[in-house]
């Protein structure tokens, strides 16, 4: 969880505050629409980080957690498929390959009962 909220903080907080620059580092239009969804993606994306932070001493998974890690793991999931579409340059397969450990991560405490002792 720690590690998820760092990884959903550091984006956030470079798509809200440095919206131009990101941009031109996707090769995106610095049109004003554009600065705004990078924007809006980056307060979510804060969001999400605030989130993953306050609850990582929390049980994972199980019935108060499942909406939780369903949540991330929708997310690095898509997210993860969206990167391998794209086919892009060499950050895009880095973040593809981080996304990817996430999803599989968020998607193992998903799908198994945290105190299942098999």
């Amino acid at each position: 969880m720690i590690s998820s909220a760092l990884y959903f903080f550091v984006l956030g907080l470079l798509f809200t505050f440095l919206p131009h620059e990101i941009n031109e580092v996707l090769r995106i239009d610095s049109v004003s629409k554009s600065v705004l969804i990078s924007q809006t993606l980056g307060a979510s994306l804060l969001a999400f980080g605030i989130l993953n932070w306050m609850t990582r001493s929390n049980i994972l998974g199980g019935i108060y957690g499942k909406p939780l890690m369903t949540a991330n793991f929708v997310y690095f999931l898509v997210t993860t498929m969206a990167y391998l579409k794209s086919k892009e340059d060499g950050i895009t397969w880095a973040m593809t390959a981080i996304c990817g450990i996430f999803a599989v991560s968020f998607g193992y405490v998903t799908f198994t009962h945290p105190f299942d002792k098999k």
